[in-house]
Order: structure tokens, then sequence, then C-alpha cells
């Protein structure tokens, strides 16, 4: 079987102290190489993966200086130690300002701080390695991401994509994904509330909300930005909860249901994280249920210990929530309710930002309050629709012909041939508007 023990190279010409060196690491689960002069010593680092290299500064035919030096062209990620005397400590520090060298030893040595030298070096090679494995790894996902978001943009927009543009610079292929990651969490957003129709636009109702909330709070554009992702994906935790608990209002769940659904923000972030541009954003969304007072879950986090942007989620997400799907519910009505609960579940200095949001964008829930809910999305039944109002998503027949485009303002006659198409073909989605454009 394989040995998978670090090894550490031990190189003096005096063949004592390597016996010492030796018998200091009998108990340690490491595997001991030596050498009695750097050329021995770089033919065993063409053999071996070697972890750590210590070496002595006066040896003949070579020092310690020229055989760490050459060393570094056959293991560039070993740490190099050199073992000097106390006269040799100018030379030493030169070598290691020049580069190569992590640290000097001097003779004669406390055994123990070698020992944990040692050790150290151990660990800090460990973390290059995993360092560098990791980088790899996310230079690869990101390749794989251009090469599906290059197929994606030429699906949806074939015929006005021009193939002269897969030679385009790197600048404008950012900004390509850019916009196909935009796409991707809208699509994400879409497949969440698939699981409760009941919720219909909740996800991107609170992005809206928060993404106010944040810019009235006055923070940068980039937050504000990570904020309205995971507002988006705040619920995508769902996806794995099953349709029993996923329908049952939380205060009448069992034990193991409530457990089950607690689990939801913790998958959100795991959904997430392995895109390293939504990682900030799955954090938010780990920790949207985290009460002020900390009685919330995952993590029991209290007060500012909360990251801003899930307390700020927090107000948004429980206000859609109490208005979506109830039209006897004022905004007055659930601002008072949710006041009660300043302190213990949501940040007082952050409620009057959702105050200020609300009044502004809803007058009641429902049609009616759509005329000032800017921004806000809602899905309406055919017979409901009115002339001004603003189509959100695209809307196809039930064989899949596209009937209106996303950003089409309604009319009387537009409105009556979709009535006539939905008659003949009827649509397998729902209708989703904004309010009429002032």
């Amino acid at each position: 079987m394989a040995d998978d023990r670090n090894k550490v190279l031990f190189v003096d010409d005096e063949e004592n102290v390597l016996r010492s060196l030796r018998r200091m690491f009998v108990d340690e689960d490491i595997e001991i190489l030596t050498a009695v002069s750097g050329r021995e010593g770089l033919a065993l680092l063409k053999e071996n993966e070697v972890a750590v290299i210590v070496s002595d500064q006066r040896m003949p035919e070579m020092s310690g200086f020229e055989f760490l030096e050459k060393s570094m062209r056959i293991a560039p990620d070993a740490v190099r130690i050199v073992l000097t005397g106390y006269a040799d400590v100018s030379a030493a520090i030169s070598a290691i300002n020049k580069g190569g060298v992590y640290r000097y030893l001097t003779k004669p040595w406390n055994d123990n701080e070698f020992v944990i030298t040692i050790l150290n070096s151990i660990e800090r090679y460990s973390l290059v390695k995993e360092n560098k494995r990791l980088t790899a790894l996310t230079r690869q996902q990101n390749e794989e991401l251009k090469q599906w978001s290059a197929k994606l943009e030429k699906y949806v927009q074939k015929q006005a994509l021009d193939l002269k543009k897969q030679n385009a610079e790197l600048k404008e292929l950012n900004e390509c994904l850019k916009g196909n990651l935009r796409d991707f969490i809208s699509a994400f957003a879409n497949l969440i509330e698939l699981r409760d129709k009941s919720v219909s636009s909740h996800s991107g109702n609170v992005a809206v909300l928060s993404a106010e909330m944040a810019r009235r709070r006055g923070l940068a554009d980039a937050d504000i930005d990570t904020i309205t992702i995971a507002a988006q994906l705040h619920d995508i935790g769902k996806i794995g909860i099953s349709d029993i608990v996923l329908l049952k209002n939380p205060a009448h769940m069992t034990p193991e249901e409530n457990a089950e659904y607690r689990t939801h923000s913790v998958r959100g972030q795991s959904a997430v994280d392995s895109l390293e541009d939504l990682r900030e954003a799955g954090v938010l969304i780990r920790h949207h249920h985290e009460w002020f007072n900390g009685k919330g879950f995952p993590d029991r986090l209290r007060e500012k210990g909360i990251p801003e942007g899930s307390r700020i989620i927090a107000l948004a997400d429980q206000f859609d929530r109490m208005m979506h799907g109830y039209t006897t519910h004022s905004v007055k009505n659930v601002l008072e309710a949710m006041r009660a609960l300043l302190g213990t579940r949501f940040d007082p200095e952050l409620f009057p930002l959702l105050v200020e949001t609300a009044t502004e964008r809803y007058s009641s829930h429902g049609l009616a309050g759509m005329e000032t809910a800017a921004g806000i999305e809602a899905e309406l039944p055919l017979l409901e629709l009115l002339p001004g109002m603003v189509i959100a998503r695209d809307i196809s027949s039930g064989t899949g012909v596209l009937l209106l485009s996303k950003g089409t303002v309604l009319n009387e006659q537009n409105i009556s041939a979709l009535k006539r198409s939905f008659h003949i073909d009827p649509s397998k989605t729902g209708i989703y508007v904004r309010p009429s454009r002032k």
C-alpha cells in the first residue's frame, strides 16, 4: 500500500546530525529522508514528493543556499529551511529576503521548537497544495460556465448572434456572463415558485423590496446586488423539502417536519456555494431566518451578529408573505403586526426602511394596490387584465407559441387577442404583470 505520509528531507554532511534529526521525529507520522550532500539531496527530490526541505548551510562541494536554490526547480512548492550557526545568521536572513527560503534555524537548536517548526511547515505546504487544487477547480468550473453560457446565448438569441463575437475581447465575454448569471438566478427563482403556487412572484417581490431598502440604507452598489440576488434565491433550499412539509404552516408542523423545514436555509447556501460569485449571497440566504433575539435558525445568531443583508431580507420576506394572497390585508395592518415583533424577530433599526419602502410601493394588496407597487409583479387571471399593465414574463400558448413578450404594455386589442388564443390553446403557465407605467 502506498505511503501517504508527508516527507521531510534533511541534508547535512554530518551523519551524527542526521541520526539525531531522525530520532527527534520517531513518534511523528512523517517519513524522514536524509542526504549527506546537496547532490544526494537533489537526487532524492527527483524521486520523492517532499513537503519540507531542511539543509545545513556549511557543507563541502555545495552550500546549503546553493542546494536550496537548485531544489526550487525540482520541488517548487516545498517549504525550505536552512540550518546555520550563529555566525551565519546574517547570510541566512539575506537568503530569506532573496526568496526561496522560508526561515532559518540556528545550531544548536531546541528540540521542541524544532519539531513544532517542521510540523508548521508541513501544514503550510499542505495549505499551498490545497489552495492550488481549489484554484484549478475554480478555473475549471469557470471555464465550464463560460462554455455553457456561450451555448445558451447562441440558442436564445441565435438570429441576433454574430458568429464573430466568439472572438470578442474578454471584457465583452465577462459582460455576457454577468447577464447570463442574472438569467440563471431568475430561472431558479421561478423554479422555487413552482413548488408553492400560493406565493407566486414572492421571490421577485422580496428582491424589489430588499434592494430598495438597501438603497435607502445607503449601502454600496455591490452590497445591494448581493442582497438582491440573495432575496431572489432566499427560498431555493425549499426545492429539496417534501411537499407535505412545504405546504404546511410552520406553526402546525410536527417536530420532525419542523426540523426538515429548518434545513432549507442551509440547503439554500449549499445550492449556490459552488458558484464563487454567489457565495456572499449564500451567506445571506443561510441567515435570513435568524431572529434578532437569537432564537432563529440555523445558527441562533443575534442582533448585529446577523448579516445586515439577512436582516433586510427577513423584513421583506415576512412583509410580502403577509400581503401575498390576502386582499383584506392593508400595508398599514401588516406593518403594525410586524411592529409587535421588533426586538424579538426583527431589527428595530431597519424597520423604518420597510415602512418607507412598503408605503411607497403598495397602497393596498391585490389589483388596486398595483397602481403604486412599482416593480412588484403579480400573477393575475386572464379576466383581470387591464389596459396599461405591463407583461412581466413572456406569455406562451399551451403548445409553446410566444403570444406576448415580457415588457409588452397591454391594450384592448392584445387583451382580446390573448383571450381568443387561450380559448383555443390555453397556456400552462400563469400571467405575470406589473403595474401600469406612469
